[in-house]
């Protein structure tokens, strides 16, 4: 039986394949909000600034754009296992910069590090969606989304207990906290990297199957670009507004999330505490909708949770600008369930959209602009919010939601057959 039958095996919704990421994301994201819960707070406390934070965030996204044309290449071209495995131990070891940072500058070296080893989105990406019958797609990776929301439910009360002192994040007490949160961060992603090298191709044997050559790959960086812009010569065009609305979408979220604790903290004077205990709960509230919504999705189509992700974040963001305690909580939920079956549903879409044979090069060119777009969002949500309003920024998401939203309704459309 060849590679592409066993994948497709009868009833199967989880391959081998899937089955191992699921038990590396189970490791990674039940430990990593342990850090990132207070993450902005332990980078203040190293000299930091509101803007310098999001300048440093602006780096980071710049390295992560440069890397995806060539992990999008090398997935089509040589295979998806090679580059995952063996990215995700440098991704790991990048966490020692941040346990031991005596400055900010530290935590900006790590952050280039780690995102120049994320070369290997477009090949995880790639090999999800070929791991998954083009039917249970949407049960599959809600259930991901699902079962990552769960394990990730302790992750904020073993973060306060870690880092927060009488219910404050208190330096440098608390700074040796989150470097604490970050060692237990850095073992799980070495687990997982070695678990990830159980991993099987997904890649029909087309000729290229040896190791590929990274340095080759970025010395034919135009030949990379050129190849992954006529990926989008060869799908539909749904899937070029889907490529547009994400980027504009993911930008504002990515820029937005960073400030969440510091403005709750600051300007809604939540306690550190009280903010772990909505983190939480956020995680629990949002698991059974959207596994619900997962099922939904397989039978009545992508398209209408895409759109509701986009609707959800515009009661969120204008509840959470003049949210107390209570308020925060409902904020939360709808942000976090709107996240979920927005970008569930937009990966879903692409898989159905895009040819197996393209979709590391046509994710690659997605996660460039897409991380060429949040640097840039970085530096303007930094901006508005240190010098014009620190709500500002969360409104911006709310009223961008509305156009993106209605680019959804009328310019994409799914698929009659999926593609495999």
């Amino acid at each position: 039986m060849g590679l592409s039958e066993r994948l497709r095996g009868k009833n199967a919704v989880l391959s081998g394949n899937f089955l191992v990421l699921l038990l590396t994301w189970v490791l990674m994201y039940s430990t990593q909000p342990i850090a990132d819960t207070y993450s902005s707070l332990y980078i203040l406390s190293l000299g930091a600034t509101p803007f310098v934070l999001s300048f440093m965030f602006f780096v980071g996204s710049l390295a992560i754009a440069f890397v995806q044309f060539p992990g999008g290449y090398l997935a089509d071209k040589h295979g998806r296992k090679w580059l995952i495995a063996t990215m995700s131990f440098g991704l790991a070891l990048g966490y020692l910069f941040f346990i031991l940072a005596p400055s900010w500058h530290f935590i900006v070296l790590g952050m280039v590090i780690q995102n120049l080893c994320l070369i290997y989105m477009p090949a995880m990406m790639a090999l999800m969606l070929d791991s998954l019958e083009p039917n249970k797609r949407g049960t599959g990776l809600n259930f991901q989304a699902v079962l990552v929301s769960l394990i990730s439910l302790p992750a904020p009360l073993i973060a306060a207990a870690l880092v927060l002192v009488n219910g404050e994040y208190v330096s440098p007490q608390s700074d040796f906290g989150i470097r604490i949160a970050y060692t237990i961060v850095l073992v799980a992603y070495l687990i997982a990297a070695i678990l990830r090298m159980k991993l099987k191709e997904t890649l029909v044997s087309n000729g290229n199957s040896g190791r590929p050559n990274i340095l080759q790959a970025f010395r034919e960086y135009p030949k990379v670009i050129r190849e992954s812009w006529q990926v989008w010569g060869k799908v539909p065009k749904s899937a070029f507004y889907l490529f547009l609305t994400t980027i504009g979408i993911n930008s504002l979220v990515a820029g937005c999330y960073i400030f969440f604790v510091i403005y709750a903290t600051d300007v809604l004077k939540i306690s550190g505490s009280q903010y772990a205990l909505v983190m939480a709960f956020m995680y629990l509230s949002i698991a059974l909708p959207a596994i619900l919504a997962g099922f939904k999705m397989d039978v009545a189509g992508r398209k209408r949770f895409l759109v509701l992700g986009y609707l959800l974040y515009i009661p969120a963001m204008l509840l959470f600008v003049v949210a107390d305690f209570y308020l925060l909580f409902v904020a939360f939920f709808l942000f976090g369930l709107g996240n979920m079956l927005r970008v569930n549903s937009s990966q879903v879409l692409l898989g159905d959209l895009v040819p197996r044979d393209l979709r590391g090069k046509a994710v690659g060119f997605l996660q460039f602009f897409l991380y060429l777009a949040q640097a840039l969002v970085y530096l303007l949500v930094g901006f508005l919010y240190s010098y014009v309003a620190p709500w500002l920024p969360f409104v911006l998401l709310a009223a961008a939601a509305v156009p993106l939203g209605l680019l959804v309704v009328f310019k994409i459309s799914e698929p009659t057959v999926k593609e495999v």
